[in-house]
């Protein structure tokens, strides 16, 4: 019976005598790069200069979770196997914190650079992981050009001045909420809005139930796009009948499912549409000088 101990080791083996083979890296070349994690697949992707990123993982070309699946499609797909990280010898692996830590400890071990990225939890984060991947990429330029573009956009939003706020809710499968210490939260307000879920306390991804939308009607209730494929229990919730007989309340989807489930220079696009929607929702006003 073969071991994992003994796979290891084998594995271990052969990369060492690879290592030993192979060339440093020219001073003119840029480093290899393998992505396993859908939200460093994106940045990496934004970055890469031809033949730089060899592979993305596989949920990178899902629309539900991917805001760049079209661009996912020319790129080798992986499953987060250190087998076939191993196969493409990346200088380079980039993944989340969070993700797949059997596979990336295993690399490790085999010698392989790996640099975890966190979730982005605002929008002010997504800049410095922009130019965090340029620096790994050796793109800086091309990172300092997408992380400064975000960074104007975002100051350039024309504050609303209204009578009142109007009231918004992120609303996904099975009745769960977006709260403070999410990205949406952070894209909410600078929208405009003020979260319901933060307005009765609650943190992060947490259930919100019916009842409490009937009582406290937002103006606006933004769910996800329509999930391809079989219905699941999981998303009842969102076409319950009363979520459209709620009086004066909105119900809307972003024009691309994924557009804050990373932070990315896309994740602006959620940000303006939702912009547009506070402009029509309540009487406001453009924020003037005095």
């Amino acid at each position: 019976m073969v071991t994992k101990r003994a796979v290891e080791s084998v594995m271990a083996g052969v990369t060492a005598a690879w290592l030993l083979a192979a060339p440093g890296l020219a001073q003119d070349r840029l480093p290899t790069v393998a992505s396993l994690n859908v939200c460093t697949d994106q940045l990496a992707m934004a970055l890469a200069a031809p033949g730089q990123l060899k592979s993305v993982s596989a949920l990178a070309r899902d629309p539900m979770l991917s805001a760049m699946p079209e661009e996912a499609k020319a790129f080798p797909a992986n499953r987060g196997l250190a087998e076939e990280v191993f196969t493409l010898k990346p200088d380079l692996i980039v993944t989340g914190t969070f993700s797949l830590h059997n596979t990336t400890g295993l690399l490790r071990r085999l010698g392989f650079r790996i640099e975890e990225f966190d979730y982005s939890q605002s929008l002010a984060t997504i800049p410095a992981d922009i130019r965090r991947m340029g620096q790994l990429m050796q793109r800086t330029a091309r990172a300092e050009e997408i992380a400064s573009g975000f960074e104007k956009k975002l100051a350039g939003l024309t504050p609303l001045k209204c009578r009142r706020k109007p009231v918004a809710i992120a609303y996904g499968q099975r009745g769960i909420s977006l709260g403070p210490g999410t990205l949406a939260h952070t894209v909410i307000e600078a929208a405009g809005f003020e979260n319901l879920a933060a307005r009765v306390g609650l943190d992060g991804m947490s259930p919100f139930p019916l009842e409490l939308l009937v009582a406290s009607p937002p103006d606006l209730i933004i769910l996800p796009g329509a999930t391809p494929g079989a219905p699941a229990l999981a998303d009842e919730a969102l076409s319950h009948p009363v979520l459209k007989k709620l009086p004066g309340t909105v119900t809307a989807s972003f024009s691309r499912a994924a557009l804050w489930s990373c932070g990315g220079p896309f994740t602006l696009d959620a940000l303006q549409e939702l912009h547009a929607l506070a402009e029509r929702l309540t009487p406001c006003k453009p924020e003037t000088g005095s």
